[in-house]
């Protein structure tokens, strides 16, 4: 199957897209602020737990997880922006059914970046014994140490840039090309990475937003509810300006 061709994008693109993922969100109100709360408790958890073992430095690494898993979130929230562009009130039986006629490739996918999550997680934390921890009874406890502070979070960070760059231009159009045109994995993940390079600045802005909303609200965890279903919506959007015919 020949990938579809993506159209360049103006950088007005992503303010017109935030807009539809805004109109997308106020008409499923209900729905989306129930599917961001879920995401929103997990991310509470992950912080909560980050703190109470005394883990604190690996927050943004476990908050910047988010964006390597936020591919497969958007699958789902597809199928909800497709049920209000068709004038029906979002449904979690038809989202799970979106996401079923998709290709099995998109299953493949989220286990792809499941693997890069971990492996994020697990070079961050062999980082983090390195640089911050040492053993004592088997434990790591956090040395007050400002320098290693510093040193772990720009390694982490470095590390932690590159695999989010790839997840983000295998996936940013790949995700709502399989579940909208029910696109094959490979076919997909090739029109996917000839976006990013047809407009690199667009994309680069794009994945600053990202970023930027998933860091902002995971300092306020309940603002996933409402800024996950708009960001993933308005990422649908920009699909649709990238590979649909024009009006």
């Amino acid at each position: 199957m020949t990938p579809p061709r993506p159209r360049p994008l103006p950088i007005a693109g992503i303010a017109a897209a935030l807009a539809d993922g805004r109109r997308t969100f106020a008409a499923s109100r209900g729905f989306s602020l129930a599917f961001g709360a879920l995401f929103a408790a997990i991310g509470s958890l992950m912080i909560w737990g980050a703190q109470w073992f005394a883990l604190a430095p690996m927050t943004p690494a476990l908050i910047g997880g988010f964006l390597l898993v936020g591919p497969i979130v958007m699958a789902a929230l597809i199928g909800a922006a497709e049920d209000v562009a068709a004038g029906r009130r979002p449904s979690l039986t038809r989202v799970i059914g979106s996401m079923r006629r998709a290709p099995a490739g998109l299953w493949a996918l989220a286990l792809f970046c499941l693997l890069i999550y971990l492996i994020w997680i697990t070079d961050a934390g062999t980082l983090y014994s390195f640089m911050i921890g040492e053993p004592r009874s088997g434990f790591v406890q956090a040395l007050p140490t400002a320098a290693g502070n510093e040193h772990f979070h720009l390694f982490s960070g470095l590390m932690g840039f590159a695999l989010a760059n790839v997840v983000y231009a295998v996936t940013v159009h790949a995700v709502p090309l399989m579940v909208r045109r029910r696109t094959p994995l490979a076919t997909a993940v090739v029109a996917s990475v000839r976006a990013c390079f047809a407009s690199p600045l667009v994309h680069g802005a794009w994945a600053l937003t990202l970023a930027a909303g998933i860091f902002v609200s995971m300092s306020l965890p309940p603002l996933l509810c409402v800024s996950l279903p708009i960001l993933a919506y308005a990422g649908d959007s920009l699909n649709r300006r990238c590979f649909d015919s024009p009006p």
